[in-house]
């Protein structure tokens, strides 16, 4: 078990706003295709999400159940998640963007946040104490897999050889 330095609903908040963040810059950076559709379509849901995880946060400080998100003690796995961040860490946002020049660069980075997230809200899930928190903990990881079915179909569409990779055929 380790130390969290921070609180892991903290750390998903911030890390929605970076996911807002990247979304949008992502669809400037691709204006006028259907990836730019995709990508100011993922800004939006990241942005419920923010939402949502600042309700559940704010619900949680009123009952008096927020401990389990202020935990004393974490698995390794989730301290590890943490210190991580959900998005590629070693750069900052717009020199990540700036390296970005293909539809493979951006839909790698977000089905790894994808990917991140969905563990992340795993384990807030298993960590929480009120059935609400949980129920929409669990709404949102339903989303994040949604998100990452659409950045895989987006990515096969517009990428024959990923396409057969991922699924056996030539499109």
């Amino acid at each position: 078990m380790a130390k969290a330095e921070i609180s892991v609903i903290d750390f998903a908040v911030r890390q929605e706003k970076h996911g807002v963040s990247f979304y949008t810059k992502a669809a400037e950076k691709f204006r006028g295709t259907e990836l730019a559709g995709l990508f100011v379509k993922l800004a939006k849901e990241e942005a419920k999400h923010l939402q949502e995880l600042i309700d559940i946060q704010a619900s949680a400080l009123r009952k008096g159940v927020d401990e389990c998100f202020r935990a004393v003690e974490i698995d390794d796995y989730l301290e590890a998640v943490v210190r991580e961040g959900i998005l590629p860490k070693g750069e900052k946002e717009a020199e990540r963007l700036e390296k970005i020049k293909t539809v493979e660069d951006a839909c790698r980075i977000a089905m790894q946040a994808e990917k991140n997230a969905i563990l992340l809200y795993t384990e807030l899930a298993k960590l929480s104490k009120d059935k609400g928190q949980k129920k929409i903990l669990e709404a949102m990881i339903r989303d994040e897999k949604a998100h990452m079915a659409k950045i895989a179909g987006m990515r096969a569409d517009m990428d024959p050889i990923y396409a057969a990779e991922r699924f056996g055929k030539l499109c």
